[in-house]
């Protein structure tokens, strides 16, 4: 039967009635319906309403009482199930395993950040956190203030603006340029992080069903972004250098609409990719005549310096979204990205940008702005000193208390990709944060975690004696694993 409008309550059908009461309505969110349906119920699991060995309907059944069609209902058993918060179990039905709390499957990442940040703001936690690799503090930033005279100055006086403010985007065009990655301010849109900036480009490009070659593993919300548009995700393989160009064009030949990748520093593995490959895979974007969105956000926190322009700098040509983030350089709660990009697909970002919130918060972008132009380029000098000095304690503390743990040296960024030979590092994950220390695992991560098992990601944006405890604490669940 085809899928009928889902704007009513769902119906309470005998049998259903507890999963459908749950459930609500299907109204909110992008994207098929299958897919919104597998979303509503995976929030049903991750806040518990439907506990771990619930049995949930049959597909037939569930179709029925929300009045779509058993194709829907199967696709998005079929998607829960692929995402690990359900089971089949031949002759007997479907039901949950229990929300992943360490490690979410793919798309599921924003969950994971959301449930980490409300844990760490609710109040003091014993819990050290390196699972997340945003700046811990504010520490050494200029003194800017920000008055109600200033905001009376802004244009438009609304303050809405999804371009983003003039003086900014002009600071930003100048910091681009110094990239090596001559720009104006025409080709700049402010967004709400860098993580709004990867959902525009998503929403400017990607269709559901569409292939989106990533990097693997990648950055975990450039995961959700595009899982959460439709895309099916294509890894593309990575060495000590980043992205292998032999994979950027096998995904083009395999017909990929979309190809996100970060030139560095890389978030997990803090590799940066050499100029050469670079330019490869530049020729190889032009050529195919494929968007790419490359990721710089952590372009600022490059040890090695100068750093090579962007690959976006060999493609001017191209339909190239460079996105980056003041918010990885300055402060977390900053929140102030952007994406540069040709002035027609600016325009068009814009317009996206605008469905989503207007308009970053104008008060924000004043600062930034400030903070750009009252020794911007001293305060990325102190961070990345003061990161590349973190990484040594973390280093350090590693190479003592467990010195068979491997990882090949950063050159940037905030995070480590240690490789626990031999270990299933998701479970290890699980026991870690038992002992008191939040890290992330290979799920997240990557696309096919079945690549990387033994990988953990672990950041080192924490000062050094949160870094060495949670080595310490660590170190004493690696001991209890049985030889």
């Amino acid at each position: 039967m085809p899928d009928r409008a889902t704007s009513r309550p769902l119906a309470r059908a005998d049998g259903v009635r507890a999963v459908l009461d749950e459930l609500g309505t299907l109204d909110a969110g992008r994207g098929p319906l299958f897919r919104r349906l597998a979303r509503a119920v995976a929030a049903g699991i991750e806040r518990g309403a439907l506990p771990r060995g619930t049995r949930l309907p049959a597909e037939r059944a569930m179709a029925e009482g929300l009045g779509v069609s058993r194709g829907t209902a199967v696709a998005a058993y079929d998607a829960l199930v692929a995402d690990g918060l359900v089971e089949r179990r031949r002759g007997s039905g479907t039901y949950v395993l229990g929300p992943r709390t360490l490690v979410l499957p793919p798309g599921g990442e924003g969950s994971l950040l959301v449930h980490r940040l409300v844990d760490r703001s609710s109040g003091p936690s014993a819990v050290v956190d390196l699972s997340l690799s945003v700046l811990d503090d504010a520490d050494g930033l200029p003194d800017v203030a920000v008055t109600t005279a200033d905001l009376h100055r802004i244009a438009p006086d609304t303050g809405y603006s999804p371009w983003g403010l003039a003086g900014l985007r002009r600071a930003l065009a100048a910091h681009v340029t110094a990239w090596g990655l001559p720009t104006t301010p025409g080709q700049v849109v402010v967004t709400t992080g860098a993580q709004q900036a990867l959902s525009a480009a998503a929403a400017c490009w990607v269709r559901p069903g569409d292939v989106v070659a990533v990097d693997d593993p990648t950055y975990p919300g450039a995961i959700a972004a595009f899982t959460q548009a439709g895309a099916r995700l294509l890894p593309m393989a990575t060495d000590g250098a980043g992205v292998r160009p032999d994979e950027v064009a096998r995904a083009l030949a395999q017909r990929a609409a979309l190809l996100y990748l970060q030139s560095g520093p890389h978030s997990p593995t803090g590799a940066a990719l050499p100029e050469a490959r670079r330019r490869e895979v530049a020729r190889l974007v032009t050529a195919a005549r494929v968007p790419l969105v490359e990721d710089a956000a952590l372009a600022d926190l490059a040890w090695a310096a100068p750093s090579p322009p962007p690959v976006a700098a060999w493609c001017e040509d191209a339909s190239v979204a460079v996105v980056g983030s003041l918010s990885k350089v300055f402060w977390g709660g900053l929140r102030i990205g952007f994406v540069r990009a040709p002035e027609a697909l600016a325009l068009r970002l814009a317009r996206v940008k605008g469905t989503h919130d207007l308009g970053s918060s104008a008060v924000a972008q004043t600062m930034a702005e400030r903070l750009l132009a009252t020794g911007g380029d001293d305060v990325a000098a102190r961070r990345r000193a003061a990161l590349r000095g973190r990484y040594q304690a973390l280093a350090a503390a590693l190479r003592t208390h467990l010195p068979a743990w491997e990882w090949a040296e950063p050159e940037g960024g905030m995070s480590l990709w240690v490789r626990l030979r031999g270990t299933d590092a998701t479970a290890f994950a699980r026991t870690a944060l038992r002992a008191g220390v939040a890290v992330a695992g290979p799920t997240p991560l990557t696309c096919a975690p079945s690549r990387h098992p033994d990988r953990l990601r672990l950041a080192f944006s924490p000062p050094p004696p949160r870094l060495e405890e949670a080595v310490t604490r660590l170190a004493r669940v690696w001991s209890s694993l049985p030889t």
